[in-house]
């Protein structure tokens, strides 16, 4: 299985790790934010969320309802703004030149388009023209310092995607959906060598009765990813 994102050579001076991203990536409902969220206060640095606006009348909100109702109709041109906004945000960590969190990726993008397409709800010309502006657009930024790949079963993911209780989620994402894309972002992560990558098992047992990541598994979080900053914090 081949992923545009991790060829090293289509990175701005060959994948050099210039930039100062830690990034954050896992399915649907893994619990991205939540860590992103406590990495942001624990190491005083911005994250960059997925869903800049998750108000129901947001654009995200409502192409993703759109999506979800019709994926073969709206996949393409969903893929392409996702990507547009995740381009967007490492360019905004690059110039301000410190360190900054990143809730999902362009790779994570690519693993959502490849399993969508992979799906037949996105055209093969569809898929060859979103990996030509992916392959533009990886020219043009630095390699993340670090990735945390976030573990969960499709279950847990499922449990925290209805609890959440978004428009766009609930019974609109099929099982089936998660288990694939579960499935590609296991096979990614095995190839990721772009930079230094840790997994973190994030299932039920990780969280307290509140929700928040339990003070034992933040230590192993921060104990982990803290080897690979450049910078000290």
């Amino acid at each position: 299985m081949n992923f545009t994102s991790v060829v090293r050579d289509q990175y701005k001076n060959g994948g050099n790790n210039k930039n100062m991203a830690i990034v954050i990536d896992g399915i649907i409902g893994a619990g991205k934010s939540t860590v992103g969220k406590f990495l942001s206060e624990a190491l005083n640095l911005p994250v960059f969320e997925e869903l800049k606006d998750d108000g129901k009348d947001s654009l995200a909100q409502r192409m993703l309802d759109l999506f979800y109702e019709d994926q073969s109709r709206w996949s393409a041109i969903i893929q392409v703004m996702f990507l547009n906004d995740r381009f967007k945000d490492i360019k905004r960590i690059e110039a301000m030149g410190d360190r900054a969190i990143l809730d999902r990726s362009i790779y994570g993008d690519e693993i959502f388009a490849k399993t969508i397409h992979d799906r037949g709800q996105m055209t093969p010309d569809e898929f060859t023209i979103y990996k030509d502006l992916l392959h533009n657009m990886l020219m043009h930024i630095h390699v993340p310092e670090v990735l945390i790949y976030i573990d969960v079963s499709v279950d847990t993911a499922l449990h925290r995607i209805n609890r959440r209780g978004r428009s766009t989620e609930g019974d609109l994402i099929p099982r089936d959906y998660l288990v694939d894309l579960k499935r590609n972002y296991e096979t990614w992560f095995e190839i990721f060598d772009l930079c230094p990558k840790i997994r973190v098992d994030l299932n039920e047992s990780a969280l307290g009765d509140d929700g928040i990541v339990k003070e034992e598994v933040r230590a192993k979080i921060l104990s982990a990813i803290k080897p690979y900053l450049k910078k000290a914090i």
